[in-house]
């Protein structure tokens, strides 16, 4: 399960997108100040930030800055009011990978999050060419529908969540609401038999 730093001092707005972010399979950590996000970006080792920039200890473009000064090589990207093209380019010369501005769509937000974590996490091209090789053949349509009950949709579910996709990204890819994504991706995990959405690229690739 990844990992998920949100920096947000609105309370509203921060339980609204932890709730969002838990509901599509990830472990949020919330900070509401600067200096509470560079302590837990330090314990918690968060696979990726959203960082907010009007916080209210610090300029988020200050926390962002200290992370890259301490090392961290940690995905950021930047949720904020501030639309103006000087503070998108000063985000990203200070190291930001993403930047969407408020008000947003939460479905975008997922789906730039979890392409932000694909990205991270692909393998430098000399090691996917030597992990290539090994890797089994996915499980075909018909296994999936004999062995688990599969309908031909949640077959569809379960190759884009072998793929890393999020919720926000399914419902993208099927046409059909977050919800609705939501709802297909629990009853694939059931009928899996599995808790996680990691644990699908296992039982899909004959590792479970």
């Amino acid at each position: 399960m990844h990992r998920i730093l949100l920096v947000e001092d609105s309370p509203d707005l921060a339980e609204g997108l932890q709730r969002n972010l838990e509901m599509d399979g990830y472990e949020v950590s919330l900070a509401m100040k600067g200096a509470h996000a560079l302590a837990l970006a330090t314990s918690d080792h968060p696979d990726l930030i959203v960082l907010d920039l009007g916080l209210p200890d610090r300029d988020g473009y200050t926390v962002l800055q200290d992370l890259r000064t301490r090392g961290s090589t940690c995905p950021v990207l930047i949720l904020s009011a501030r639309s103006l093209e000087a503070d998108k380019l000063q985000g990203f010369r200070l190291g930001a990978d993403d930047y969407v501005t408020k008000p947003f769509s939460v479905m975008e937000l997922l789906a730039r999050i979890s392409a932000l974590l694909r990205r991270a996490n692909k393998p430098a091209p000399v090691a996917a060419a030597a992990a290539e090789a090994p890797r089994a053949a996915a499980m075909d349509d018909e296994a999936l529908r004999e062995r688990f009950g599969l309908t031909a949709r949640q077959i569809a579910v379960t190759r884009l969540l072998g793929e890393g996709y999020s919720n926000a990204e399914i419902a993208k890819q099927l046409s059909v609401s977050y919800f609705t994504a939501r709802n297909h991706v629990e009853q694939v995990l059931g009928k899996l038999g599995v808790s996680t959405r990691a644990a699908v690229g296992a039982v899909l690739y004959g590792q479970g």
